[in-house]
C-alpha cells in the first residue's frame, strides 16, 4: 500500500469510528484532522469537501461490511447456514470494530429524512445489501431448504428489519437480552420460511 493510500485508510478508519458514535453529520475536516494528527489543509486535500468525506466514509463502511460480514459468510454452506453466518458475522463486526455499533445501521437512521447526495449514496448501498439478503434467501429456495413459493423480497425486508430492531434495543435501550432476542427472531423467520418437506441434517 502506498503512503497516500495508507494515510487515507487511517483517515477513513478514524472517520468511520467517529461517525458510528457521533453521526456522519458530525464529521468535520477540522475535527478529523485533530484525531489523526494532520493539518486541516492536508486532510482537505484528500476529500475536498465534507460531503465527499461523508460519502467516502460510507463507501469505506460498505467495503468493511463486505470484508468482515459477507465474505466470511459466503464461505459457509449454501442456504440456511450462510444466512445464519451473516447474522453471526454482523454481530461480531459491529461490536468488535465499532464502539458505536454498526455504522451502516446508524447512518440509515440518521439520513432517513435528510435529502441530498449523501442520503442518495447511502440508499444505493442499502439497496445492494437488501439484494444480497434476497439472493441468500433465493439460494435457500434453490437448495430446497426454503419453501419454493417464498417471497424472497419480503424475507430480505424482515431480515433487515430484525437487525434494525436489534440495533435499537442494544444501543439506545441498552437491553442486555437484545442479541438473544434477535437470534430467536431470526430463527423464527427461518422456521417460517422452510419448505414443509425439508429435513435438517448437518445444519446447526
Amino acid at each position: 500500500m502506498s503512503k497516500g493510500k495508507e494515510t487515507r485508510e487511517t483517515i477513513l478508519r478514524a472517520a468511520l469510528d467517529f461517525a458510528s458514535k457521533l453521526g456522519f453529520e458530525s464529521l468535520s475536516i477540522g475535527e478529523l484532522a485533530k484525531r489523526v494528527g494532520m493539518s486541516k489543509s492536508g486532510l482537505f486535500g484528500h476529500f475536498n469537501s465534507k460531503e465527499k468525506l461523508q460519502m467516502m466514509v460510507i463507501d469505506y463502511a460498505a467495503d468493511n461490511f463486505t470484508e468482515h460480514v459477507f465474505i466470511p459468510a459466503i464461505s459457509k454452506e449454501r442456504g440456511i447456514p450462510r444466512i445464519l453466518a451473516i447474522v453471526e458475522t454482523w454481530h461480531r463486526w459491529s461490536s468488535r470494530y465499532f464502539t458505536g455499533g454498526c455504522p451502516l445501521v446508524a447512518a440509515a437512521f440518521e439520513y432517513d429524512d435528510r435529502p441530498g447526495a449523501v442520503r442518495d449514496h447511502l440508499t444505493e448501498h442499502q439497496k445492494t445489501m437488501l439484494n444480497s439478503f434476497e439472493k441468500a434467501a433465493q439460494i435457500a429456495v434453490d437448495e430446497g431448504q426454503f419453501d419454493k413459493d417464498l417471497d424472497c423480497n419480503a424475507f430480505a425486508f424482515e431480515f433487515l428489519s430484525l437487525m434494525l430492531g436489534y440495533h435499537l434495543y442494544s444501543r439506545l435501550l441498552q437491553d442486555d437480552d437484545a442479541k438473544f432476542r434477535h437470534l430467536e427472531a431470526v430463527d423464527s423467520l427461518i422456521e417460517r420460511s422452510k419448505a414443509k418437506d425439508y429435513k435438517e441434517t448437518s445444519h446447526q
